[in-house]
């Protein structure tokens, strides 16, 4: 779902996550935790070991930018959708750029590869920024093979 740009931020008007989701509140300390989480969302649902991995580097690099942007904490959410797994990460900060991760990154550019990485790794990378705060959805779906 592409994020729509409106004058308080990126819009991609994202459902809540189900109640069956894992949910994780983290901050520094916890980036590990959070890939733990994912890589078994992951693996749960049936993703081959190079999708966990690339599942679990996108969602790392978004709960890096969370802390490092978006108020040095966040919550991460994860759940299977019948067929591919969401991962959810949501903060403080806001998003106004509405290229952010669609862009290469140039090679001297030292912040700003996270979603670019993550839209590079996932099936699908949706954004919703406004002044409440930031809930970057990634989708990666199950394939056979």
């Amino acid at each position: 779902m592409p994020a729509i740009r409106g004058g308080d931020g990126l819009r991609a008007r994202l459902p809540l996550s189900p109640l069956r989701s894992h949910r994780l509140e983290f901050g520094l300390d916890d980036l590990h935790d959070v890939r733990s989480l994912v890589a078994a969302a992951g693996a749960a649902a049936g993703l081959s070991p190079r999708r966990v991995s690339d599942l679990v580097a996108a969602a790392s690099e978004l709960a890096a930018n969370s802390v490092l942007y978006g108020g040095g904490r966040g919550l991460a959410t994860a759940w299977d959708e019948g067929g591919a797994v969401l991962v959810e990460v949501a903060d403080a900060g806001t998003i106004r750029d509405p290229e952010v991760g669609r862009v290469r990154p140039g090679p001297t550019v030292e912040h700003g590869r996270g979603l670019y990485i993550a839209n590079q790794l996932c099936d699908d990378v949706s954004i919703d920024s406004g002044p409440t705060g930031t809930r970057v959805r990634l989708r990666m779906e199950v394939v056979a093979g």
